[in-house]
């Protein structure tokens, strides 16, 4: 680990080591299984979503939201902003109106990224009340939009939008001017003592901290890491960026209260578990 840069080129320095080798799983309800996502389509999923994100006209240090209970998007959606040095600032689930459009107006966000029906229909309602707020971004497709809505898209289609242009220019022209004191990160306090408090986290405070963990950590590509807090949290957050750091697998819980079940499903040779 020898590059400050880590978080984005993470993914795809990975993908070409352990190639068509699982990083994540993810249970699918309609299935009633757990699913596999290599690190080639890790990658591949990450590059699209920046290449989507400049399409949009992402800007450098520019905020972009995710408000969704904890699924691999989520992961994408952070890696690919790591890539063109925009900021992701994730909502807790579970957020209401109030919170999420206090912190969409003080990080002066325009794009934020919506889970379930919950948090799609909890954004919408704030759009009048969040004048940068330009667009919904939608992960799961059986969400149903509102009839009066015209500027939310699913998450295929926000992919699609880096089609047919090649963007390696703009990102390599980005990353030679990177910093690793930019913010990488503003996560949210939940709210709960107050108005909620942004943590300005920057790539070198994750940097140092995956160098100084993996030091003392015993954690190998045998190992399988079961998330149960939001991605929200600092601590989850971390922790799963290293798992990823050690070639690990994570298993991507989307309801926390039912961790003890996925806990007997997925059921690793060595299990890690998140306190």
């Amino acid at each position: 680990m020898q590059n400050v840069q880590y978080l984005s080129v993470l993914v795809h320095e990975q993908a070409k080591r352990y190639g068509e080798k699982t990083v994540m799983t993810y249970r699918d309800y309609e299935k009633n299984e757990w699913l596999p996502i290599s690190w080639n389509e890790f990658s591949d999923t990450v590059k699209k979503v920046s290449d989507a994100l400049l399409a949009l006209g992402v800007k450098v240090q520019e905020n972009i939201a995710t408000f969704s209970q904890n699924k691999p998007e989520c992961l994408f959606v952070a890696f690919g902003a790591y890539g063109i040095r925009s900021v992701t600032v994730p909502f807790y689930a579970t957020s209401s109106e109030a919170q999420i459009s206090y912190m969409i107006n003080d990080a002066d966000i325009r794009y934020v990224f919506v889970g379930e029906q919950y948090q799609y229909d909890t954004a919408f309602r704030v759009l009048s009340l969040c004048p940068s707020m330009q667009k919904l971004i939608i992960f799961d497709r059986s969400v149903k939009k509102n009839q009066q809505d015209n500027v939310s898209i699913y998450f295929d289609e926000f992919l699609a939008l880096g089609e047919g242009t090649s963007y390696e220019a703009e990102k390599e022209a980005r990353m030679e001017k990177f910093d690793p004191d930019e913010l990488a990160d503003i996560l949210y306090t939940s709210g709960t003592t107050g108005v909620s408090k942004g943590v300005m986290l920057t790539h070198r405070m994750y940097y140092d901290a995956l160098i100084a963990n993996d030091a003392v950590l015993s954690l190998s590509e045998k190992d399988v890491a079961l998330d149960f807090l939001p991605f929200t949290h600092v601590f989850e957050r971390a922790w799963s960026y290293l798992i990823l750091t050690e070639g690990a697998q994570l298993a991507v819980n989307l309801r926390p209260t039912e961790v003890t079940q996925s806990l007997r499903e997925v059921r690793p040779s060595c299990m890690c578990v998140v306190p």
